[in-house]
């Protein structure tokens, strides 16, 4: 076995990491020699630091019969490059114990690696949206562990903007503003915050210019929607983001293609009404939402703007962006 560091790593947000859990990079008890087959990432800060809890337990089940290594991150977006460190030393399987930012974040060092490991899913996060859209039992320990021991899987799409993968969906606008908005919220949990956040938004957000171009079908010409004001685009790879708005009802991530939504800005009575309707799916058809079905959108606006990629927020360089959907580019564990 490896020798653990001395110094005592510290979680993300400056938490202590749980006594009892090995520290970033340390092996696991392991019958076999390196590189080994499960690598689990968990980001004890997700859900407020409910996996911080269930690291512990999580260990406790895979006790010593499952050789594996776990890597705890130290900061914010860590996911990535341990993921990648992971992939290209061998495991077969990636266990990501958190939320939708932790699985971006993850996938996104996947996907940056020549290695491609199966995806597997622990929830511990406040959205958990990739779970919903896959029906994978993230919440339940014992099924994503025996998931994660398995060998079936599923081929997914991958979604990128600006080099940044996501595997549920990128917003602008309003989404990102909102998501800015619950760092500081620190006495809610869970989808409270999303939704007391946004509802402080919904009233303040100014809102964007932006024009879209979706590329020629056939014999045909591009679609322009000329430079226009918004109060989100969502290109959704899955049916809900934000934990509990359905904002493409009926989408899969195994078509190869990308759901956008867009929704005109309006006053805020009408502001409001679209928002309610998001929760249940009832926004579609609204006369300021419109949604199209496609592997590639253009997006232009004024500057390059701030976006939300799986709950993590990013800035763009370019004020230009084209978003693409890479279809099957995910190995995700799942069970039977």
């Amino acid at each position: 076995r490896a020798v653990a560091p001395t110094r005592v790593p510290r979680a993300r947000g400056g938490g202590a990491i749980p006594s009892g859990v090995a520290p970033p990079f340390l092996w696991g008890r392991m019958s076999t020699p390196s590189p080994l087959p499960l690598a689990i990432i968990a980001n004890p800060a997700a859900g407020r630091g409910r996996a911080s809890r269930l690291i512990p337990r999580l260990e406790q089940a895979l006790g010593r019969g499952h050789p594996h290594t776990l890597h705890l991150t130290t900061r914010a977006g860590e996911e990535t490059a341990l993921a990648r460190a992971a992939a290209q030393a061998g495991a077969g399987t990636i266990l990501a114990l958190g939320g939708d930012g932790t699985w971006g974040n993850v996938v996104r060092g996947i996907m940056a690696s020549a290695r491609r490991p199966r995806l597997a899913l622990l929830a511990a996060g406040t959205g958990n949206d990739l779970a919903f859209a896959t029906g994978v039992p993230a919440h339940d320990l014992d099924a994503a562990l025996a998931i994660a021991l398995g060998a079936r899987e599923r081929a997914i799409d991958v979604g990128e903007v600006d080099g940044v993968h996501f595997v549920n969906c990128a917003g602008f606008g309003f989404d990102a503003e909102v998501l800015r908005g619950t760092q500081g919220v620190t006495w809610l949990r869970g989808h409270a915050v999303y939704l007391l956040t946004a509802a402080r938004k919904l009233f303040a957000y100014r809102g964007f210019e932006a024009a879209l171009t979706y590329p020629a079908e056939g014999e045909g010409a591009p679609a322009v929607f000329p430079r226009a004001h918004h109060l989100a685009v969502v290109v959704s790879n899955g049916p809900r983001f934000g934990g509990g708005f359905l904002i493409a009802p009926g989408a899969t991530v195994e078509d190869g293609l990308l759901d956008v939504v867009r929704v005109a800005d309006g006053p805020a009575w009408r502001r409001i009404a679209v928002f309610a309707g998001a929760t249940r799916g009832t926004h579609i058809g609204a006369p300021e939402v419109s949604r199209r079905t496609v592997r590639e959108v253009t997006l232009t606006f004024d500057a390059p703007p701030l976006f939300d990629a799986d709950g993590e927020l990013h800035q763009a360089r370019e004020s230009t962006l084209t978003v693409r959907c890479h279809q099957g580019a995910l190995r995700l564990a799942v069970g039977t």
